[in-house]
């Protein structure tokens, strides 16, 4: 049995609209990806060379025996100027804020830096993200708070919020 052309064309744009409509209302739905792999886990001793140094640095020589946070990010990131703010709360609570600059170029990153304020203690450099696996990162900005027995506490895939700050300033 054959559809006369008008119930075709008919069909055809409902299904096209139920498409249209799920695709659209997904896109509002709330993305809250909370990883859990590296969560009570020991951070690994990252080594690589300073943005700001031009030296090898290596984690276990910048921390010592206090609660600390691993944040990384990009110049090239929005997402990071967002979170950015929050960093520099944390930094001015005391609390000592490892960067890791991942797949950026070094000038825009000295030039992001000088433009948002500097929150990080030091900042390792990432340029082909292997840093960032090594970390289980799914890319930019993640953050990871990290105890005094350098074991991840918590994990924060996107922008860190006043949330995070509160729970990173609790343990200090």
């Amino acid at each position: 049995m054959f559809l006369k052309k008008e119930f075709r064309i008919l069909y055809l744009i409902l299904f096209l609209t139920a498409i249209f409509l799920l695709f659209y209302f997904s896109l509002f739905d709330k993305k809250d990806f909370q990883s859990r792999t590296m969560i009570g886990k020991e951070i690994p001793n990252l080594k690589a060379q300073s943005l700001l140094k031009n030296e090898i640095v290596s984690l276990k020589n910048i921390v010592n025996d206090e609660v600390f946070i691993v944040n990384i990010f990009a110049s090239w990131c929005a997402p990071c100027k967002i979170e950015h703010p929050f960093l520099v709360k944390l930094n001015q609570d005391k609390i000592k804020i490892i960067g890791i600059n991942y797949k950026d170029n070094r000038k825009n990153a000295k030039k992001f830096l000088k433009n948002y304020k500097n929150p990080y203690h030091e900042i390792l450099i990432d340029s082909d993200g292997e840093l960032s696996i090594n970390l289980g990162a799914f890319g930019v900005p993640e953050t990871f708070l990290v105890d005094k027995n350098f074991i991840i506490i918590d994990k924060k895939i996107g922008p860190i919020d006043d949330q995070f700050v509160k729970k990173a300033t609790s343990l200090k």
